[in-house]
This record gives structure tokens, C-alpha cells and sequence, in this order.
């Protein structure tokens, strides 16, 4: 992820790729068919296998040293999870990330989290303290290195985490948290491919933020919008539709 910024246009060009995959050391507590789910999950979603990489169910089994049948019960849930891509006799491919797969998500979960800032207001819920105390864990991040890319979009999660939990609506909350890992891999390829990306999404929570110390509901939901859709203009010409 240290060169995130330099092979953006590879990444998301049209391309194919092989990978290397890493050594996966297993907890003796984690059955081997979770040890391959959340191995191949975490490469994912932080791109370290990134859109269109190919994967064998053989090559993971020697990378985190389990058989083969407890890899192809990792490549179905992920599957399921719409994180892999199934090439029957040939293994699995790594969905690539498009214009609107990320268009598609930040109308969702404008939708989602709107109902959040709207719960917030009328219910003067204090949630000010939390938001500013991520902005500036973020910013701090930021600033110490640009290219913990994945430590900020986690940060930036748990941002907009706080805005839909705020409703006390345990259904609701479960219902966002299904987006986590696709939200959390399309954040990351957004502030791969733009470099100001990062800076100006903290400047756009720290404004949200604001809007919100203010129960003032049509500001803190025009911010919203602007941070979720706005930013979509920033990466028109970048990803593919």
C-alpha cells in the first residue's frame, strides 16, 4: 500500500494480474475453513490482492496451509459477500471496482445515514464530541503518514458508523454494517486514486461534524450529500463504469 498513489491508474485500468500471495500464519483456535475466509478477506479489502488479481484454490492452500476444501468454503462465503468472483476450473477473480459499484454505495448509504443526521437533530443526540475526536485521529494520521491510507478509511468507517448507531436502531445499524467491507475497499481505492482525496474528506467530516453540534438538519445533510456524492467528480475519469 506504500505506492498506492504511483500504481493507481494501474489498478484500476484494464487489466489483468497474477499475485504473489503472502504467508497466512493460523491461530490454532481458528478453524481452518475461518483461517482462509478471513485471510483472503483482509488481502481484499485493503487491495493487497487487488480488482481482476486470479487466485487458485491451490495457491491459497499453500499460502495459509490448509486443504483445499476448507479454501473453497472460504471462496463461497466470500463469494456471497460479493468479495470474490467464482471462475468455475480456474479458481477466483477479485471483483473489479467500478464508477458505479461506488456511485451505487454512496447513494445507499446517503439514504442510510441521512435518516442518522436526521434522528440526530430532531433528537438532539450528542454525537458532536465523538465525530471531531475521528476528524482529528484522521488528520493526525494524515499528517504523520500520507500513506496509511488504511488506517484513515477505518477511521473514516467508524465516522459514519457513529452517525447511523446514534439511532438506537439495532436493525437498522446491522443493515448498514453488511456494506463494511465494500465500503471499507472502496474508500481505500478512492484515496488511492486521488491524492487530495484524503485531505479533503476530512475537511468534509469536520464540516458535517459542525452541522451536527448545531442540530442544524439542512446543512448537516446538504454536508453529507456533498461528501458522499460531490466526491464522486473527483474519480469520474479514473474508474471504468
Amino acid at each position: 500500500m506504500n505506492q498506492i498513489h504511483d500504481t493507481a491508474s494501474a489498478r484500476f485500468g484494464g487489466w489483468t494480474t497474477s499475485t504473489t500471495l503472502p504467508p497466512g500464519v493460523r491461530d490454532p483456535s481458528v478453524t481452518a475453513a475461518d483461517h482462509a475466509y478471513r485471510y483472503l478477506k483482509d488481502l481484499i479489502v485493503t487491495l493487497e490482492l487487488p480488482p481482476r488479481a486470479i487466485i487458485t484454490e491451490s495457491e491459497v492452500a499453500t499460502a495459509t496451509g490448509v486443504s483445499r476444501t476448507p479454501v473453497r468454503e472460504a471462496f463461497f462465503r466470500l463469494h456471497s459477500e460479493k468479495l470474490l468472483d467464482i471462475l468455475p476450473r480456474r479458481g477466483a477473480v477479485v471483483p473489479e471496482i467500478t464508477l458505479r459499484n461506488i456511485r451505487e454505495q454512496a447513494e445507499t448509504r446517503l439514504v442510510m445515514e441521512g435518516h442518522g443526521v436526521e434522528r440526530i437533530c430532531a433528537e438532539r443526540i450528542m454525537v458532536t464530541d465523538e465525530l471531531l475526536r475521528l476528524v482529528e485521529e484522521q488528520r493526525t494520521v494524515l499528517n504523520e503518514d500520507p500513506n496509511r491510507i488504511v488506517d484513515m478509511i477505518r477511521i473514516d468507517k467508524e465516522f459514519h458508523w457513529t452517525i447511523v448507531k446514534a439511532t438506537g436502531n439495532t436493525e437498522f445499524a446491522q443493515l448498514y454494517n453488511t456494506l463494511h467491507d465494500r465500503q471499507v475497499r472502496i474508500g481505500i481505492a478512492m484515496f488511492g486514486a486521488v491524492r487530495r482525496r484524503p485531505c479533503d474528506a476530512i475537511d468534509e467530516h469536520a464540516h458535517i461534524a459542525e452541522a451536527l453540534a448545531e442540530f442544524n438538519v439542512d446543512e448537516a445533510l446538504e454536508r453529507l450529500k456533498y461528501h458522499l456524492i460531490g466526491s464522486l467528480t473527483q474519480i469520474s475519469g479514473i474508474f471504468t463504469n
